[in-house]
């Protein structure tokens, strides 16, 4: 059948969406699989006479090799749906620790499409565009779990009623990607509506609920399937990060449905590429990790714990300061220096400088043959994100995949992680970044700041020429990054250089921006309003003296933001609130817990859950969590934008050389 593959789903049978002229074609394949056993001689002899004793079970005694070599095992073949009980019997039969299996735990989809070597949203190029799959978006609010109005695509809100409802229907119907949003089960509400409309939608619902990543808390809204439909609900991260190209792009790399690339992490994505790449090269899978952490003494513990190199800069402003950056410096390592479970090592290969270990060159490892497509697919999208949307929107979701790349190195559950690659790849990256810096020193520059994979150099040496020493040296690609008029580092509330709260003009007129209230997702309106006025001012500012000149531009500003609090609309007010824990977790009834009082005990609100509030009153602790009120706390707002002017006020003061910081200590939510 022709048509570009647009989507599998199934278990012992494959269903395959198919994108045609004519529309969407589905096509039904039966899906036999196998699943790997392996353990002593004699342990295997035991387990096939075993096998032998069930008569409906195919097996043959074979050879399979994982990322360290190969072995001998029994292949027992199955349907998918066959493989749960066999592990149970497995497990009772081996008493729990004579066998070792492979390939039992993959997704059967994802597998058969990375064994048949498919590509789901095929692409010739990466210059092409994405397959033009007929998409909907539908956004559901009303109070509470209430639906009271939807919109679909861009359209406006509409009352829900009889023709809403038809009109919803029907958008579903000749659409094959949904996206909807399901906060507070407001969409799968909406399509329980339906059903009393007479307007069945088969439907079932997938729980949702907190989960940790990177020390922060999430939260998956509750999902919502739909047969013959690739559902995306819009909290998921990548969505918000890359939207549909981005989840196209995640889907076609790594031969994962898009249905699941939406719903997981990017480090799961990564785990899940490095899983198709195991089946398509023929190696095994491993059930459950059996390479532990190696011993290391006190010392090794110390030295290798360490993390990246991270420099501590000196608060203030500077001038022409070139800012140069390893490109996807974690994943390159891992690529260029050949590192996988397999190759690190103790005892044979090239020294890892910092640390105990050396690497093989012998061969190409799998954790690096796994990666390459995907960094050097990431590094191409980089550098032509500039020439559309789709090329940008691919670009961020294979940047999300490679930095959490590194992370799964070192995860106790990742199929193919371990430690001491981890620790590598850290090693590894200090070394890089400490060799860049002397060469930048070599060359007449002076470093201002560092972190892991950044330096910002001053001095009048030759850029091109030191980037090209650092790359024939480290071996790892490296680019300019910007090249500022001025930047300012920002002090923390100890004085010391804050490690990552910066902000700066580069020569191209456009800012970098890091650390302060309006990068963050739960800043309200109006204090991204005064930053956003405040870099406008200062950007017609070449140096420190035209900084100072725009000292009372700054302050003008800042004194109508807090004399006109007032007169901003009720948007402005709004806080994006994420609690951390659950309610009756907080010691202290600060804004979170507060606002998930103000839900009331019918609607318990999970760590991670995002919702609206705006402070109506903090002393007496009333929170408008729907729109009930038409005022705030004028005090409280005020003490929001006080903190916003901060590193402007610093800024300012440094640049007229006042050497005075006008910070103070704020006690605000969180």
């Amino acid at each position: 059948m022709a048509g570009t593959i647009i989507d599998a789903s199934g278990g012992d049978t494959i269903t395959l969406h198919y994108l045609e002229p004519q529309g969407i074609k589905t096509r039904k394949v039966r899906n036999k699989t196998w699943i790997f056993v392996s353990g002593s001689d004699y342990d295997l002899d035991f387990l096939a006479s075993q096998i032998d004793g069930l008569g409906n079970v195919k097996f043959s005694y074979s050879t399979g090799q994982d990322v360290y070599g190969k072995f001998k095992g029994i292949r027992i073949y199955l349907n998918p749906s066959q493989i749960g009980d066999m592990l149970y019997a497995l497990d009772n039969i081996g008493l729990g620790r004579k066998f070792y299996v492979y390939n039992a735990d993959i997704d059967p989809a994802h597998r058969f499409v990375a064994e048949s070597n498919l590509e789901l949203f095929h692409i010739d190029s990466p210059d092409d565009l994405d397959p033009d799959v007929p998409t909907v978006s539908i956004e559901v609010m009303g109070k509470g779990r209430k639906p009271e109005k939807v919109r679909i695509n861009s359209d406006g809100f509409m009352e829900l009623h009889g023709k809403a409802y038809q009109e919803i229907y029907e958008a579903m119907h000749d659409a094959f990607i949904v996206v909807y949003d399901n906060r507070f089960d407001l969409f799968s509400s909406l399509l329980g509506n339906m059903r009393k409309q007479s307007m069945p939608v088969p439907y079932r619902i997938l729980k949702g609920g907190a989960y940790q990543s990177y020390g922060q808390v999430h939260y998956n809204n509750n999902r919502v399937h739909l047969n013959g439909k690739i559902m995306v609900e819009s909290s998921s991260f990548i969505y918000r990060e890359a939207g549909l190209p981005g989840l196209m792009e995640m889907s076609r790399i790594s031969s994962v449905p898009m249905s699941t690339v939406s719903v997981v992490t990017p480090g799961t994505a990564v785990s899940l590429l490095e899983v198709s790449h195991a089946l398509r090269s023929g190696v095994l899978v491993p059930l459950y990790k059996s390479d532990h952490e190696g011993e290391k003494t006190v010392g090794e513990l110390i030295q290798m714990d360490r993390g990246g190199l991270v420099l501590q800069p000196e608060p203030g402003i500077y001038e022409d300061v070139t800012e140069i950056d390893f490109s996807s410096m974690y994943p390159s390592i891992i690529v260029r220096y050949n590192l996988s479970p397999e190759t690190v090592s103790r005892f044979t290969g090239d020294a890892i400088p910092d640390s105990p270990y050396r690497v093989s060159n012998d061969r190409q490892g799998f954790l690096s043959m796994a990666l390459r497509n995907l960094l050097e697919t990431r590094l191409y999208y980089k550098a032509i994100k500039s020439r559309g949307h789709v090329y940008s929107m691919r670009d961020t979701a294979l940047k999300w995949m490679l930095l959490t790349s590194f992370g799964y190195t070192g995860y106790k559950n990742a199929k193919f992680g371990k430690i001491e690659v981890h620790e590598s790849i850290t090693a590894i990256g200090r070394h890089c970044l400490s060799r860049a810096m002397r060469i930048a020193e070599s060359m007449g520059f002076s470093v201002v700041h560092g972190i892991v994979d950044s330096l910002w150099l001053r001095g009048n040496g030759n850029i091109p020429d030191l980037l090209r020493r650092i790359r024939d040296e480290t071996r790892i690609d490296i680019v300019e990054e910007g090249h500022y008029k001025w930047i300012v580092f920002l002090p923390s509330r100890s004085r010391i250089g804050a490690l990552n709260r910066y902000f700066g003009l580069k020569y191209d007129r456009t800012f970098k921006i890091r650390g302060i209230e309006m990068r963050r997702k739960d800043a309200p309106g109006m204090v991204v309003k005064f930053q956003s006025r405040a870099l406008e001012i200062l950007k017609r500012c070449n140096s420190v003296a035209d900084i100072c000149s725009s000292a009372g531009a700054i302050r003008k500003l800042e004194s109508m933001f807090m004399r006109n609090i007032k007169s901003f609309p009720r948007e402005d007010f709004v806080l994006r609130i994420s609690p951390s824990m659950w309610k009756d977790q907080y010691r202290v009834r600060n804004i979170a817990r507060i606002a998930m009082e103000s839900f009331g005990r019918d609607m318990e609100i999970s760590p991670g859950q995002q919702f609206p509030a705006v402070v109506v009153d903090r002393k007496n602790s009333i929170i408008d969590i729907d729109g009930s009120y038409d005022t705030f706390d004028a005090g409280f707002y005020r003490d929001l934008l006080k903190r916003s002017f901060e590193p402007f006020d610093y800024l300012v003061s440094e640049a007229c050389g006042s050497g005075k910081s006008p910070y103070k200590s704020l006690y605000l939510f969180r």
